[in-house]
């Protein structure tokens, strides 16, 4: 589809990335979210990141005052936008609000700024080692070649390559490859993609194999998702 890329940038203050519709694609620093609607990412002050939306994706940048930005978290995370986050962020963008009303609104917003329960990053691995193995994937998530075959084509044992994965992204090979296509997923069927498309598109034998791993990571189905992405 096509993209509009928001070239890498970083700001004096403290952003939250929230999307109404369709998908946007945030990369801050190491870490790389793919962002549906109901979801946003907090981008703390001074951290460089690097925005693609996809072509129907509607999202909103809320920046907060100076004070606010400095007290608040310095790590990326994501967050889920609760009708309560809602109501604030529109609050915080209406006219003609004072600075104190605004302080006082981002006071409650940051009460209510809890990290998503499902937390939909990809960490990018820096070891040149599994770098092509991370390349690979993130261009082709449906890609099925498995750690023992990557190690004998990389010569590296598969032992090394699983300790390096751990160490590097925070969690297994399995683990990793399955937000690199739940990320995948997400895009797709914001598009319009139908569920049994995707988990094909993905290298999934059965599509019943594709619905379990996407509710183990998001606790909704995929058809769910994709009609309230859809009527979002």
């Amino acid at each position: 589809g096509s993209e509009m890329c928001i070239r890498d940038s970083s700001h004096p203050v403290s952003q939250l990335l929230s999307v109404q519709r369709g998908v946007l694609k945030v990369v801050v620093e190491r870490s790389a979210w793919v962002v549906p609607p109901h979801f946003a990412v907090w981008v703390p002050a001074g951290t460089v990141h690097t925005s693609r939306a996809t072509a129907r994706c509607e999202f909103q940048a809320t920046f907060f005052s100076e004070r606010e930005s400095f007290l608040r978290p310095r790590e990326a995370y994501g967050v889920t936008v609760t009708p309560l986050l809602h109501e604030l962020l529109e609050r915080l963008a209406a006219e003609g609000i004072s600075q104190m009303q605004r302080r006082n609104i981002e006071r409650v917003l940051f009460d209510n700024l809890d990290p998503a329960s499902h937390d939909l990053r990809v960490r990018m691995p820096r070891d040149h080692r599994i770098s092509p193995i991370a390349d690979a994937l993130r261009a082709e998530p449906g890609n099925r070649t498995s750690l023992e075959e990557w190690a004998s084509s990389l010569e590296v044992s598969s032992k090394t390559l699983a300790r390096i994965f751990q160490n590097e992204t925070g969690v297994s090979f399995h683990s990793w490859r399955q937000m690199v296509r739940v990320q995948s997923a997400l895009e797709q069927l914001s598009n319009g993609s139908s569920v049994a498309l995707v988990a094909r598109s993905l290298g999934y034998a059965q599509t019943s194999t594709f619905i379990d791993a996407f509710r183990r990571v998001l606790d909704v189905t995929p058809g769910h998702y994709r009609a309230r992405a859809l009527t979002a």
